[in-house]
């Protein structure tokens, strides 16, 4: 690949991310999300198929992890395809959906990008993260705190309000937990911000779980981990307090300066996440903890091959292409709870083709894992290994008991992805 070639890739990969991070600043000067992600998904096939080429001129060698796992995924996919009645558009629909941004991951080890190129990508993604922080603040400024308006990400995927600053802040725990600088904690609290923003009151919850992670990662139980551990129920003490008195949805005043009352707080917890407020009209699933036991019984009632292979490849996916515009809730009846990504998937390709995609995502983790316990020396490159350890965490944590952002939100997904290559290719490089 010549240089022009490389720069090329590197062009490709940078847009790629400034169209992921600015979709809802495009939206309301006009260009629509729809459009915006048209343009991603363009960029991402052009990459890949330029590594199409790097892979015939290398006789047919596909390089990356989990290859022959990926090809399972596939196949799984395609037979769900075929043993369901869901149309080509519907497959091609959700192809473009799921899968595309894994063309993105694999076309990352297949051209020829620099480690400048590679550096200077990921301090571009550094410089887009930390616009997201003005980008809240200005909107506290013109419209208060709200669901919709993320950043400059989306206008109304409320959800990413609390995944997307956690992506921040990972890195920033295990950065202060290496070197102790409490600048560093001034940081996470503007980033937990974009999630207040939001009216987000789970940011708080999962920062404590990956606070707790970090710290056993970094001080395997030995004094320091007791001491950061001490330190760090204070700091998670006065956070709450913080966090509950500020955010309308979390004190009974429902008002900004609230009191802290804990009776209310679990109450209310409660009461969101086992919602059921549309029985009357046969919606089950609304809350996050009734729905997985309703995915699973709309899938035993079709059958052991439709718990196998779900009901078919784009059966969810939202577009004018398919019969119905919320497929989950009105042909399947199932509320907001149903939007978890395992269960979108789930849903979709059923437990043969969701198993094999968590298992791609839980091996990306042991390969990072496997990195961190051989580094000896380079604290740095420990730090962001560790980061992207509690990257996998974050991942699992939405998929699982969240929301479908790291299934569908380009900016998130594509980053995590590129955080992989990024530190696997550099211990590749170090060790050549």
């Amino acid at each position: 690949m010549t240089k022009t070639g490389d720069a090329l890739n590197y062009y490709l990969i940078a847009t790629v991310f400034i169209l992921s991070f600015t979709k809802g600043l495009l939206a309301i000067v006009g260009i629509s999300e729809t459009l915006s992600q048209l343009a991603i998904e363009g960029l991402i096939v052009i990459l890949f198929f330029r590594a199409l080429l790097m892979i015939i001129e290398r006789n047919g060698e596909i390089r990356g992890p989990m290859v022959m796992l990926f090809f399972l995924l596939l196949v799984s996919i395609f037979l769900s395809f075929l043993l369901t009645d869901v149309s080509k558009i519907q497959f091609i629909l959700f192809v473009r959906t799921f899968l595309v941004y894994y063309l993105f991951f694999y076309a990352l080890f297949n051209i020829e990008l620099t480690p400048w190129q590679k550096e200077q990508l990921r301090e571009l993604i550094i410089a887009l993260f930390i616009f997201q922080i003005i980008a809240a603040f200005v909107k506290l400024l013109l419209i208060g705190t709200t669901e919709n308006f993320i950043g400059s990400m989306s206008v109304s995927e409320g959800s990413i309000a609390t995944i997307m600053p956690l992506f921040a802040i990972v890195y920033l725990l295990s950065y202060y937990i290496v070197h102790k600088r409490v600048q560093t904690l001034l940081w996470v609290v503007l980033f937990i911000g974009i999630g207040l923003a939001s009216n987000k009151m789970g940011i708080l919850f999962y920062v404590i779980i990956l606070y707790f992670y970090l710290i056993y990662v970094h001080s395997n139980f030995d004094a320091r981990f007791f001491k950061n551990l001490f330190i760090a129920l204070i700091y998670i003490v006065i956070l709450f307090c913080a966090f509950v008195s500020l955010n309308p949805r979390a004190n009974p005043e429902r008002k900004v300066g609230g009191s802290v009352d804990i009776a209310y707080l679990i109450n209310y917890a409660q009461e969101y996440q086992t919602l059921n407020t549309r029985l009357s009209q046969g919606i089950e699933g609304d809350g996050r903890f009734d729905a997985p036991a309703v995915v699973l019984k709309r899938l035993r009632q079709s059958g052991t091959s439709t718990l196998l292979m779900g009901f078919g490849p784009g059966e969810l996916i939202k577009s004018s292409f398919t019969p119905y515009k919320n497929p989950l809730r009105d042909k399947y009846h199932i509320g907001y709870g149903g939007r978890l990504g395992f269960l979108w998937s789930l849903m979709q390709i059923g437990v043969v083709g969701t198993t094999l995609f968590l298992l791609f995502h839980l091996l990306l983790y042991q390969k990072i894992k496997r990195l961190y316990k051989r580094e000896r020396t380079n604290h740095e490159y420990k730090i962001l290994l560790s980061s992207f350890m509690g990257l996998c965490i974050i991942f699992f944590i939405d998929v699982l008991t969240y929301s479908p952002s790291l299934i569908l939100n380009p900016a998130l997904v594509l980053v995590y992805l590129y955080s992989f290559f990024y530190l696997y290719t550099y211990h590749e490089e170090a060790t050549t």
